[in-house]
């Protein structure tokens, strides 16, 4: 009796152990896949080098904050791989501010794009899957977001004066080498960080590329949408068909994430009120109809190469100071508006 009481007491604490053991697991699974598959994410598109064009640390922590403040899910930022032919110098360029952003809690949405001339490659699929591969297999498990190429169908489209609704308004040149490499790129991620989502975008009426895609067999899991002001509200566009432009994305069976919004700057500035009121109603749209994602495109303006010029796009001013030098400067009301919009939502 005493035996049968012994094994019976070590039954029942390794049943309960297990037990916790086993809920504690699951409550980690839990969150990591909350994490990585909200059912609507918010973000913002970010450059690493808006005001100087050099690395500063700094600088960029103090634009990340400005970030994690918004209370955004994922940042945006495009991998540039013809910073460094060498593609060991290329990782270490990029790791500098990549590791920021892991260290700041904030997920990446990382663009990837091709580095040379489209009609110059000799094997685009190949060059596709080499970029997305040195990418992926380094940063497996940390990029949950994959944008392989920026607005693609407006890489292969003829001209801006095709609507981009018939396939007949791209060239037949030009498509196959940017359908190639993003179905390289594809491939990588799909190998090398198979829980990675691959996102592949264009914007306004570009649809027929999508159609092409389809047919050509070519692999993705989102579908994103970039929308300026001076087309519009996404929401009113009707296409020739009589479809509204989303009825038309969503007819392609994939999330759809608004992956650039914002209102186009003036001749004299950005309108603070505007761009506040053009982010406002995007954002509450995309909610109403149940999309996947938002992205206001920038967090801060970005000046030109010479320092002649500065954008208005930003959330965030870029300024000068006492010493002339451009700093990031002031928020504009669609900083807090947006701030607003996704408080209210989370």
């Amino acid at each position: 009796m005493k035996n049968f009481l012994i094994i019976l007491l070590v039954i029942l604490i390794l049943g309960i152990g297990a037990y916790f053991g086993w809920s504690y697991f699951k409550g980690k699974d839990e969150v990591i896949q909350v994490s990585k598959n909200k059912e609507f994410i918010w973000g913002v598109s970010m450059y690493p080098f808006a005001a100087d064009h050099v690395y500063i640390q700094k600088n960029w922590i103090s634009q990340l904050a400005l970030a994690k403040n918004l209370n955004v899910d994922y940042v945006r930022i495009k991998w540039d791989d013809a910073a460094y032919t060498d593609p060991k110098a290329n990782l270490e360029f990029h790791d500098k501010f990549l590791k920021e952003i892991f260290n700041q809690k904030l997920g990446l949405y990382l663009i990837l794009e091709p580095d040379q001339d489209l009609k110059k490659m000799d094997n685009a699929y190949e060059e596709g899957y080499q970029t997305a591969s040195r990418v992926a297999s380094f940063y497996k498990g940390k990029i949950d977001y994959y944008q392989l190429m920026n607005e693609s169908a407006s890489n292969a489209i003829k001209g801006p004066q095709y609507s981009g609704e018939k396939e007949s308004d791209y060239d037949p040149v030009l498509y196959p080498i940017v359908r190639d490499w993003i179905k390289g790129a594809s491939a990588a991620i799909e190998k090398e960080d198979p829980s990675a989502k691959r996102v592949v975008t264009d914007q306004w009426t570009h649809y027929a590329f999508f159609d092409m895609l389809e047919k050509d067999g070519i692999d993705y899991d989102v579908l994103g949408w970039d929308w300026f002001s001076d087309m519009g509200l996404m929401g009113d566009k009707k296409l020739s068909s009589g479809q509204t432009i989303l009825e038309k994305l969503q007819s392609f069976g994939k999330p759809v994430i608004l992956a650039e919004v914002n209102a186009r700057p003036n001749k004299n500035g950005q309108d603070e009120e505007k761009q506040s009121n053009y982010i406002q109603a995007m954002a509450d749209w995309a909610k109403q109809q149940k999309l996947a994602g938002f992205f206001v495109h920038v967090l801060t303006d970005a000046t030109s190469r010479d320092f002649k010029t500065v954008d208005r796009y930003g959330l965030v001013k870029i300024e000068k100071n006492e010493k002339e030098r451009f700093i990031i400067g002031t928020p504009r009301k669609a900083y807090q508006t947006y701030k607003e919009i996704i408080e209210k939502y989370k």
